[in-house]
């Protein structure tokens, strides 16, 4: 499969209704180490974790990747990053500088399963990146114990909030389990693989709720 910045951005049997979306996992945070190493147990208790200095190398990476690519060939309008310290610290690496709109979402958190999955209180998240508006998630956003049934509920409800957007490019900085569950929300991607570190591949969605990666 091609890294985004390969493809080309057109296509013309494309619907005037269709989103076109860049989906994007965070960097690599320690939990991420700990579960490549099988240290499961010690992963699992790191809460919201930050980036660690091999995920901001990569986010900083994917930044050079993408330069052209957003000059050029798609204009972002809106970027929608889950609260958690990893997609905050990566969306501000990566897409920063764009100077678009940003949402700051639960919606595409993580799967709230384990403590490194569970969120930072709204006053905290405040207090560590004061750049960022936070005032339209709760004090409490995550939920705990989540199971993945749940989190397929929680992406159509997420696609069903972006074809409501009036934005047409969107970019969604998110998490492992969250883009699988998204990508695979469609019947022909039910065997797509897990997003890498910091991978950033590019999809459409049209107002049926189908989403199709662009390879």
């Amino acid at each position: 499969m091609r890294t985004v910045e390969e493809r080309s951005s057109t296509s013309g049997c494309e619907s005037k209704e269709m989103k076109e979306l860049l989906l994007i996992r965070h960097g690599e945070a320690d939990h991420n180490v700990l579960f490549a190493q099988n240290r499961s147990k010690e992963a699992q208790e790191l809460r919201d974790p930050n980036l660690n200095r091999n995920g901001i190398q990569q986010a900083n990476n994917l930044k050079l990747r993408l330069s052209n690519f957003l000059r050029r060939n798609f204009d972002l309008e809106l970027v929608i990053t889950s609260p958690m310290r990893r997609t905050l610290e990566t969306y501000d690496l990566v897409l920063s500088t764009t100077r678009c709109p940003v949402i700051i979402s639960p919606l595409p958190r993580e799967q709230g399963d384990f403590p490194c999955d569970y969120g930072s209180n709204r006053s905290v998240l405040e207090t560590e990146f004061p750049h960022h508006n936070f005032s339209d998630i709760e004090e409490v956003w995550w939920t705990e114990d989540e199971t993945y049934p749940q989190v397929q509920e929680r992406v159509e409800e997420f696609k069903r909030f972006l074809n409501e957007r009036p934005e047409k490019n969107i970019a969604v900085v998110s998490h492992g389990v969250f883009l699988k569950a998204l990508v695979r929300s469609t019947e022909q991607f039910r065997t797509f693989r897990r997003f890498k570190n910091c991978e950033c591949l590019r999809a459409t969605l049209d107002q049926e709720g189908r989403l199709n990666m662009i390879v």
